[in-house]
């Protein structure tokens, strides 16, 4: 069986004397001496075991064997010469796969011009998105199922790098009816004995925990029932009066009828998040998203495809 390593690296030889129908007018085509490739497919022969050419003082064409060889040998070439150029690529983290886990909205804000950014630099690499709860997402980064994650605070995990990017404040999601709708800011006196409704997934059970740590108090819990909603529904909920939720201030950028989103005026009321990411992660797509984080914002362009202000 021949060493297919060896054999690659004098097949190129052989295509060229095909092309040219010459062992001399190949070298002249190249630059290369002619003894030079002479000798290297007298060694590809050598090694097959067959003669690849009919050498005659016109020129040089392939036998039958020869002829069927660099045929199918060629077409293996070019798909090797596609896969290294494809392995260098993602080698500099212009193509690949990476995987992210988050939790908020990418309607607006940081992390959706931080996506954007991302996507029009590097527009060959696949992003698979799993939108979690921040425990869920930190998980799936430390069981190598994600290879970064947006959440949350700033968790310290053993074996990952937490980098703090930035703060959102947080609002009332309230319907256009409802008492507080016209007010400016809220407190949490405010809402105190107001129901409230979350997602059974996603950001809701960091919400519930939030209104239960912060409205709670002796003989009071708040009441909140997690419904199995996407985002969208959970608003369209909270428009038909079936309770008030709370979201961050990305989420604003898309608009939900009969909804007011009211912000919460104690100025500690911010949410931070973090991106997260195992130290011994070495996809390259990886390496070319966290440079991004570290670069300030880009505006996406309007639908005129002017920037928008």
């Amino acid at each position: 069986m021949p060493d297919l390593a060896f054999d690659l690296r004098h097949l190129k030889y052989a295509m060229l004397v095909a092309e040219h129908g010459s062992f001399r007018r190949a070298a002249d085509a190249t630059n290369i001496p002619q003894s030079t490739i002479s000798r290297r497919i007298q060694l590809l022969e050598a090694q097959l075991g067959v003669a690849l050419f009919e050498r005659s003082r016109t020129g040089a064409r392939p036998t039958h064997s020869g002829e069927r060889f660099i045929r199918e040998a060629t077409f293996g070439a070019e798909h090797l010469s596609q896969a290294v150029s494809d392995l260098r690529q993602i080698q500099r983290g212009y193509s690949g796969v990476l995987r992210v886990g988050l939790v908020g909205s990418l309607a607006s804000g940081f992390l959706a011009d931080l996506f954007f950014r991302y996507r029009r630099t590097f527009p060959n690499i696949d992003i698979k998105v799993d939108e979690n709860c921040s425990q869920s997402s930190a998980a799936s980064v430390l069981n190598g199922r994600s290879d970064v994650a947006f959440v949350c605070g700033a968790p310290r995990l053993i074996g990952c790098h937490t980098r703090e990017l930035w703060s959102e404040r947080i609002f009332l999601a309230v319907p256009t009816w409802h008492r507080l709708a016209s007010s400016e800011g809220v407190t949490l006196d405010d809402i105190r004995g107001e129901a409230f409704i979350v997602r059974a997934d996603g950001a809701g059970s960091e919400i519930e925990d939030y209104l239960v740590r912060r409205l709670s108090a002796p003989s009071f819990r708040p009441r909140i029932v997690a419904q199995n909603v996407g985002r969208e529904n959970l608003l369209n909920l909270v428009a038909r009066g079936f309770g008030l939720t709370l979201t961050s201030e990305s989420a604003l950028g898309t608009s939900y009828s009969d909804v007011t989103f009211v912000p919460l005026s104690t100025p500690a009321e911010a949410v931070d998040f973090s991106v997260l990411w195992r130290t011994t992660n070495e996809n390259p797509a990886l390496r070319t998203l966290l440079k991004l984080c570290a670069v300030g914002p880009m505006t996406p362009p309007g639908e005129d495809g002017t920037s928008r202000t």
